[in-house]
């Protein structure tokens, strides 16, 4: 069996506009909700052995805030480029070549390639993936490279929680 969480950047600061995309940090509202959705997996013991993240400041921050408040190492993060400049099929192969060893990979990336996998894996289109959501899908496999279709077992956002 494999998990594979994906997860949406935190909030970002538009304060200053001349800022690289890529350089973007989070803002207040951001650091809040990886506060509140780093509670809710911890508390419902949604774990990652390893962790993939696009190297955009913005994700890199909401995956090590997270990775934080899990108990993994921030340092032990890996960031792939791949993730921020790649399309949806390149995320994939990436996702395919995963170490076997891993059984619960949580992914921190962008829209819309993330809903794009979402779609891929199980077939179900979101009419939204709002900053800092997450989405867990289970897959019947052993083996990365032969993951194909899972089932979504959980989709929460920072409002629902708050709410």
């Amino acid at each position: 069996m494999k998990n594979l969480t994906i997860i949406r950047h935190a909030k970002s600061c538009w304060e200053n506009p001349e800022v690289d995309d890529i350089a973007r940090p989070l803002n207040t509202r951001g650091n809040d909700a990886i506060a509140t959705m780093g509670s809710f997996l911890k508390t419902n013991k949604y774990l990652p052995d390893f962790i993939l993240s696009s190297p955009a400041v913005r994700a890199i921050n909401t995956a090590k805030g997270i990775a934080a408040q899990l108990q993994y190492e921030p340092k032990k993060i890996q960031v792939d480029p791949l993730i921020y400049f790649g399309t949806s099929t390149d995320i994939l192969k990436l996702i395919f070549s995963i170490n076997d060893k891993y059984q619960d990979v949580f992914l921190f990336g962008h829209e819309p390639k993330l809903s794009a996998l979402i779609t891929h894996f199980t077939k179900k289109q979101l009419d939204k993936f709002p900053t800092c959501s997450v989405f867990r899908i289970t897959f019947n496999s052993q083996k990365w490279e032969n993951i194909k279709t899972g089932n979504c077992t959980l989709l929460i956002s920072p409002k629902k929680l708050v709410s």
